[in-house]
């Protein structure tokens, strides 16, 4: 029987990992999932985190990031946006089918949209929906986000990574100008999106879940920093900070999330051998916070001791 399933839960490890619970259970008719995130950063599989976003701003502004199972590029979840998918056997799932689902779900609100060939969905040149898919064993899932009432001016800033000097052998994510869909039609809304989805699709039955009523075993796993960081791809990163005696340049080269080799420079008149605190870093977890903690105490060491 075909099943809508609505998640009344807005944290997105847990709404991911409900994904893939709902994937691995899957059968021969269509289950559709919807589901909104709070303010969140969600990466496709292949994707290096730091080449992605602003992970400075997003710690500042309390924003998640999540890495998802399936590939496709970075998106920005809040809850002006919709996602749904679609689950199934993948030999009775149909991509095309999928399509015409969300487009008549769209229809139902007045908007005419195009399917464009990187998987996105245009209404007039600008893209409010972007597609993947992904297949598990015999399982089989189509989803993709509607940008209903986004918060576009946080997008931009999220989705924009810091100034490194950063060489990745990940996926990149190609970056389209997007619209919300109450800019086009000022009566959308979230809700107004999801009953279109729920009026056009053909169900026998209804669920809404939460951490109550439904288990989902990768949540935890989703949140952890060896899934979260430790599988981006092997990278090469450069940054700098200006300390009162000088600029510091690190050179850092990062495989599976742990530092391999560290360089660090500086102009300062000083005489500073950075040596001993380029040993203590190698095979540390990496991100930029913990490189400048251990030149900052080191630094506070020498001078301490000069």
């Amino acid at each position: 029987m075909n099943k809508i399933i609505i998640s009344k839960e807005f944290d997105p490890y847990f709404n991911i990992a409900a994904e893939n619970q709902l994937l691995l259970s899957a059968d021969e008719d269509i289950h559709l999932f919807l589901w909104q995130n709070d303010a969140s950063v969600i990466i496709g599989r292949n994707q290096n985190l730091y080449a992605e976003c602003d992970l400075l701003y997003m710690k500042k502004h309390n924003i998640k990031a999540v890495r998802r199972f399936s590939g496709g590029g970075a998106v920005y979840h809040d809850r002006g946006n919709l996602n749904f998918t679609f689950i199934t056997k993948e030999k009775t799932a149909s991509q095309v089918e999928c399509l015409k689902r969300v487009q008549s779900a769209l229809a139902r609100l007045g908007m005419e949209c195009e399917f464009s060939g990187r998987n996105d969905l245009l209404y007039k040149k600008q893209k409010f929906s972007g597609h993947a898919y992904y297949t598990d064993g015999d399982n089989y899932m189509y989803h993709g986000t509607i940008l209903v009432n986004v918060d576009t001016g946080q997008l931009a800033k999220v989705l924009t990574p810091s100034k490194l000097k950063l060489k990745s052998k990940g996926i990149a994510s190609v970056r389209s100008r997007v619209v919300n869909l109450s800019t086009i039609d000022s009566e959308i809304t979230v809700e107004r999106v999801k009953q279109a989805f729920i009026d056009t699709f053909p169900y026998d039955s209804m669920e809404y879940i939460d951490r109550t009523n439904f288990k989902a075993p990768l949540e935890q796993m989703l949140s952890a920093y060896d899934w979260l960081y430790a599988q981006s791809p092997d990278f090469e990163i450069e940054f700098e900070r200006r300390y009162p005696f000088g600029n510091v340049s690190v050179y850092v080269t990062s495989s599976d999330g742990l530092i391999q080799n560290a360089k660090i420079n500086t102009d300062s008149l000083l005489l500073i051998d950075f040596k001993p605190c380029e040993s203590e870093l190698i095979g540390k977890c990496f991100s930029e916070q913990v490189v400048w903690e251990c030149i900052d105490r080191y630094v506070a060491n020498h001078l301490k001791e000069s």
